[in-house]
C-alpha cells in the first residue's frame, strides 16, 4: 500500500491523489494517513503534478518503503529553499526545475551535492554538470500556430522564414502574435539569449514582431490558451512539452519545429547538499534518468534526455541535426548579473520599438 503526498503551490495541503492509481484511505481532513514505516522522501520541483504522477507512482511501487512527498513550487521558492533549508513543510531532497541558470547556480555555489549518477553512461555530456546537476529531459521550444486560422503558406518552417512572413505579410499577424516577455520570464530571458547565441539575425526578428504588435505572455500555457481559442493566430518560442501535449486533445493547435534550428531545454535535477535523505535521493535520480523513468516521463511529451532512447516525437527525431541543445555549462549564468541582464533587457526594449 502506498500513498502519494502532494503540496500544491506552496500550501500545507496534503491529499491522496487516485489519479495516480495508489491504493490507500484517506482521513476526513482530506490528509493522507501516515504510516510510520515508510521513509519521506522530499521531492520539490518546478514541473505539474499530473506530468510526473507515473514516474513518482513507479519509483514508490519499486521502493514501498519510501513515501514520496511531491511539491509543485515555483523556480525562485525552489532556489530560495536549497540556499536556506528551512520550510515548514521540510528541505527538498531532490530539486528538479526547468530554471536551468538558477539550478546551475545553485551546484556552481555548492549547494548541490556530488553524485555520479549510475545512469550516467546514457546521458549525453550536454546533460551533464560536474556530477552536481543532470539534465532531465529534453524538450524542444517551438511554434504554435493556430491550423483553423492560419494558411499552410503563411506557416513559418524556420527563422529566417518567420522574418520574412512578417516582413512581407504583416496584416496576417497585426496584433495575432505572442512570445514570452523576458523581462518578467526567466524562461523567455533564457529563450531569447539563447536565440540571440545562435544567430544575430534575432534582433531583426524581434524588432519585425514589434511592428507586428507582438503580446507579451510569462508562461507558456497561456500563449497556448490564447492559440487555441482563436485569439492568436501564433505563438513564438513556446515551451514544446506542454505544446505537444495540448495538441494532442485539440486539433486546431499546430506545432512547428523551426528547421534551421530548434533549441532544446532540459530540467535539471540535483540533490541538495542539506538532503536529509540523501541515499534515497540519489535512487530517485537515477530512476529519474534511468529508461524506465525517461520512458514514464515521455508519455507526457517530456522528450528523454538519454542518446541511447528514440524520442517518441516523430518530430523532434526528424529535426535532427537542427537540434540545439542549451548545455549545463557556466555560460547560464551570464544574465544573473544583473548590469548584464539590464544591458540585454535594454537591447530587446530598443528592438521592439524599432520602426
Amino acid at each position: 500500500m502506498y500513498r502519494l503526498l502532494v503540496g500544491i503551490c506552496g500550501l500545507a495541503v496534503c491529499f491522496f491523489s487516485s489519479a495516480v492509481a495508489f491504493a490507500g484511505d484517506s482521513g476526513d481532513d482530506g490528509k493522507a494517513n501516515s504510516n510510520h514505516s515508510q521513509i519521506r522522501l522530499v521531492v520539490k520541483s518546478t514541473t505539474d503534478i499530473s506530468e510526473a504522477a507515473d514516474l513518482v507512482a513507479e519509483f514508490m511501487k519499486l521502493n514501498p518503503e519510501v513515501l514520496v512527498q511531491y511539491s509543485k513550487v515555483s523556480s525562485t521558492d525552489l532556489f530560495d529553499d536549497v540556499v536556506n533549508p528551512s520550510g515548514r513543510d521540510g528541505a527538498a531532497d531532490v530539486a528538479w526545475s526547468s530554471a536551468m541558470d538558477l539550478q546551475i547556480k545553485l551546484a556552481n555555489d555548492g549547494y548541490s551535492a556530488e553524485y555520479r549518477s549510475t545512469e550516467e553512461g546514457g546521458i549525453p555530456g550536454w546533460a551533464r554538470w560536474k556530477d552536481r546537476a543532470y539534465g532531465v529531459t529534453a524538450e524542444p521550444v517551438v511554434i504554435v500556430f493556430n491550423k483553423r486560422l492560419l494558411r499552410e503558406d503563411r506557416v513559418p518552417k524556420d527563422h529566417a522564414q518567420f522574418l520574412r512572413l512578417l516582413t512581407d505579410h504583416l496584416s496576417a499577424y497585426q496584433g495575432k502574435i505572442a512570445t514570452y516577455d523576458p523581462e518578467l520570464s526567466g524562461t523567455g530571458l533564457l529563450f531569447i539569449t539563447q536565440d540571440v547565441r545562435v544567430t544575430a539575425q534575432t534582433w531583426k526578428l524581434v524588432a519585425a514582431m514589434g511592428r507586428a504588435g507582438v503580446k507579451l505572455y510569462t508562461s507558456s500555457a497561456a500563449m497556448i490558451d490564447r492559440v487555441g481559442a482563436g485569439d492568436l493566430v501564433l505563438a513564438y518560442n513556446v515551451l514544446g512539452s506542454y505544446a505537444l501535449e495540448r495538441a494532442k486533445h485539440d486539433q486546431n493547435l499546430g506545432v512547428v519545429f523551426p528547421s534551421d534550428y530548434t533549441l532544446l531545454l532540459s530540467r535539471i535535477a540535483l540533490i541538495p547538499r542539506s538532503a536529509g535523505q540523501s541515499e534515497l535521493a540519489r535512487r530517485f535520480v537515477d530512476f529519474m534518468l534511468s529508461r524506465e523513468g525517461q520512458t514514464l516521463l515521455a508519455r507526457h511529451s517530456l522528450g528523454p534526455v538519454r542518446d541511447d532512447m528514440k524520442s517518441p516525437m516523430p518530430d523532434l527525431v526528424d529535426a535532427g541535426k537542427a537540434l540545439r541543445p542549451i548545455a549545463l555549462s557556466i555560460d547560464l549564468l551570464t544574465y544573473l548579473d544583473q548590469a548584464k541582464r539590464r544591458r540585454f533587457l535594454k537591447d530587446w526594449r530598443d528592438a521592439l520599438r524599432e520602426r
